[in-house]
């Protein structure tokens, strides 16, 4: 566990919750993310469909998670759906702070990951199940879906 990591989530989430817009979260989280986009694409060996290239990138370049903590369980050429179970400081700071997932995964982590996967194709979608997402199920299964 990354206690650095924790605290920096909770510091961020209490400041958004202060003021009741997860915006900063979201415009740095997109910022740091489009930044390491430009300086890692020329070396990115990505593979498959547009939805498993996205999948790559987030998951396992970006984010370095193992695939074992992130399984496929559905994917076609449109769309792969996963399961994650890795740590997750956002869960940690959320389970500290007694706030559900639910909201704040959504308010404050979501459009970053929509705007990473938009570099590789703009008609790609990410989301999440929402009735799964940890600690309200077992894992969080999230989906990019390639939509006209």
């Amino acid at each position: 566990m990354d206690e650095e990591n924790v605290q920096r989530n909770i510091e961020c989430i209490i400041e958004a919750e202060k003021t009741g817009s997860y915006d900063s979260i979201n415009c740095r989280l997109s910022k740091k993310r489009r930044g390491w986009y430009e300086q890692n694409k020329a070396k990115l060996n990505l593979q498959g469909s547009d939805p498993r290239k996205a999948y790559q990138m987030v998951l396992l370049e970006y984010m370095k998670l193992n695939p074992d903590e992130v399984l496929v369980v559905f994917e076609d050429e449109k769309k792969i759906t996963w399961k994650s179970n890795n740590w997750c400081p956002v869960l940690e700071a959320c389970q500290r702070l007694g706030l559900d997932t639910r909201r704040i995964c959504r308010a404050g982590w979501e459009s970053s990951v929509q705007d990473m996967i938009e570099l590789i194709n703009p008609k790609l979608r990410f989301s999440r199940n929402y009735n799964l997402l940890r600690p309200h199920g077992d894992y969080c299964e999230e989906t990019i879906e390639l939509v006209d």
